[in-house]
């Protein structure tokens, strides 16, 4: 199941099914914009909620002895395998190798041999649905894929800085009903300070510290939080990336060209609902 792709058709079908009618079209931009947002933000949450156990497996067990796309290590690469065995071989071997090797299978002894005699330790610890979200982890390149706050703040569309602003002012709770940015620190934006006095104007901060940092930097509460949380995460990966696009953007980097794009779109579908 591709969660990325199902989420955007969805959403795209929605769009395309919506009808104009009197002074629709605007709305209809709108509508269309806010529903592709809100399905890839959802696709995202799905994707690391379906993954974070299996993420966390591969990363303290399997990449001990094995890479992902560059080369052999103490085992193969991983990067393919599952284009390269069928997923019952890789059930049956991730659990008990020893087993297989044993059994005489063709694949697991030459691979045995292949890597003198060393053997891939049975894991009878991890439930099958846990092995079986670690394979599907490997076939959707789940290795290579980065967490949402680690997109360049230069590729956000306009309706992802408006979200961003909205978090940061508090006129969006955050996930985890942490404060919201401005109780403490402000911004400037249209010649005039908007936020809280305590901390630091935020508003040139982007390009004080440039990107990497500030994905960095918001990952982690800048105060304890409040209320108290179990989690030592202050925003949620989309959270952040959006709250760093706004951060971004009132440093004065422009959205990308595509964003500005679409924008221009809904403001002539405006103009012409208004000539009418």
């Amino acid at each position: 199941m591709n969660v990325t792709s199902d989420a955007r058709t969805g959403a795209y079908a929605t769009c395309a099914g919506t009808q104009d009618v009197a002074g629709g079209l605007v709305d209809r931009g709108i509508r269309c914009a806010a529903l592709i947002v809100a399905a890839l933000s959802l696709a995202g949450n799905l994707i690391a909620s379906d993954f974070s156990a299996a993420k966390a497996v591969f990363t303290k067990r399997c990449m001990a002895c094995h890479t992902y796309g560059h080369g052999v290590k103490v085992g193969p690469d991983l990067k393919r395998v599952t284009d390269r065995r069928k997923r019952e071989w890789l059930l049956a071997f991730v659990r008990s190798s020893s087993t297989v090797i044993r059994s005489g299978d063709p694949t697991a002894t030459k691979l045995f041999r292949q890597f003198k005699s060393e053997r891939m330790p049975d894991w009878t610890d991890l439930s099958s649905e846990l092995i079986a979200s670690i394979i599907d982890y490997l076939k959707a390149d789940g290795p290579d894929q980065k967490p949402p706050d680690e997109r360049n703040a230069a590729t956000a569309t306009l309706a992802e800085i408006d979200t961003g602003r909205a978090l940061f002012h508090g006129q969006l709770e955050l996930a985890r009903a942490s404060q919201a940015c401005a109780v403490c620190h402000s911004i400037h934006e249209s010649k005039a300070a908007s936020g809280g006095s305590l901390g630091p104007d935020l508003t040139g901060v982007y390009l004080k510290y440039q990107d990497r940092a500030m994905t960095e930097f918001l990952r982690h509460p800048c105060i304890p939080q409040v209320p108290a949380s179990v989690s030592n995460m202050y925003l949620t990966p989309q959270e952040s990336f959006a709250v760093k696009a706004y951060l971004a953007h009132a440093a004065g980097l422009a959205p990308r060209p595509a964003a500005v794009g679409a924008a221009n779109v809904i403001k002539t579908a405006e103009r012409e609902t208004n000539d009418r």
